[in-house]
């Protein structure tokens, strides 16, 4: 079995300023943007956690370009690999063909630890520290309506696009 990686993430200090450089610097466009959302039942390394964070959407051909600013200055998946003030990749995506529980199976039989666990509405996620093994972390997303409407929009919007309205903000 392959799995289809559809993202790359990259954490950034200032979710603003990583739009428009990557948009000035490589035309990627336009970004969507989710402003200070928070995931509920966060489950950081075995324990309760919470996280603030902005996050944006762009498409790229079939991969599809996340950037993540952490606002909060609690532990997470993303402090363990970009200190706070600085930038850099983070992790690859795939939806999971089941569920975030036997993601997490598959994951502790490798030896590889659910680093986050959580969920924002519908959508349940999990992060899986393989920076040992790959150098990065894994998402994995269970398939629900809004996330994959959210992927269709984003790719929708690249579709075509000239260079207009390069950041527009979602709910």
């Amino acid at each position: 079995m392959s799995r289809q990686y559809v993202q790359s993430c990259f954490i950034v200090p200032d979710i603003e300023a990583a739009m428009a450089e990557w948009h000035r610097v490589s035309d990627v466009g336009p970004f969507f943007v989710m402003a200070h959302v928070q995931p509920e039942n966060g489950i950081y390394r075995g324990k309760p956690a919470e996280l603030e964070m902005s996050c944006a959407f762009a498409q790229s051909g079939s991969m599809q370009i996340e950037l993540i600013e952490q606002h909060c200055d609690n532990p997470s998946v993303y402090r363990d690999t970009v200190p706070a003030g600085s930038g850099g990749f983070h992790h690859f995506c795939y939806w999971a063909d089941g569920t975030i529980a036997e993601e997490v199976e598959h994951y502790r039989q490798r030896g590889i630890e659910a680093g986050y666990l959580a969920s924002f509405g519908d959508l349940n996620f999990g992060y899986f520290d393989a920076r040992k093994e790959l150098g990065c972390f894994l998402e994995v997303l269970e398939r629900e309506p809004g996330t994959l409407e959210l992927f269709r929009m984003v790719a929708q919007g690249a579709e075509g696009w000239d260079g207009s309205d390069p950041i527009r903000h979602v709910t």
